[in-house]
């Protein structure tokens, strides 16, 4: 009886089994993005083709209401370029933020809130020179740093006056 007695030809199945991964590999590459190209296609026919009529009737419904409502749109935006925000409601008006959460921290790991950092109220009347100067002499709050008030006039320093 004959038998084979060479060595496997380890080259060859390397090199074999290399093809056959990498056939498999081209074709799952090249079946996915068949697949993925007819699905977009598919997704386009029922919905990128179609027209948002419900979208475009919305938006003309808008459009309408603001130029032909009690005052049309261009109207009010050249009554504010010509007024500008005086008289506007105080519920529009700019404020302070009162949002302390920022100062607080996360909430698995909270922070105190220093109180000189906290926003003040809102006021009916803006703050005026007279009334921001006893605030300037009040004691500063636990924890502030320690300056010297500048002296009024002093803009810059060693330069004699003309």
């Amino acid at each position: 009886m004959a038998t084979d007695k060479s060595e496997p030809k380890v080259g060859m199945i390397a090199k074999i089994a290399v093809l056959c991964i990498a056939t498999l590999i081209g074709v799952h590459e090249a079946l996915v993005a068949y697949f993925d190209q007819v699905a977009q296609a598919e997704e386009y026919r029922k919905v990128g083709s179609e027209t948002p009529q419900a979208l475009l009737n919305a938006r003309a419904d808008e459009k309408q209401r603001l130029e032909t409502g009690p005052m049309p749109i261009q109207k009010a935006m050249q009554a504010l370029e010509a007024k500008g925000r005086t008289g506007a409601s105080p519920a529009i008006d700019p404020t302070a933020s009162r949002d302390i959460a920022p100062l607080q921290g996360w909430a698995k790991l909270p922070h105190e809130v220093p109180s000189p950092m906290m926003a003040p109220e809102p006021s009916a009347a803006p703050a005026t020179s007279s009334s921001a100067a006893p605030a300037a002499s009040a004691p500063a709050p636990k924890g502030a740093p320690k300056t010297a008030p500048k002296p009024a006039g002093s803009g810059t320093p060693n330069k004699p006056e003309k």
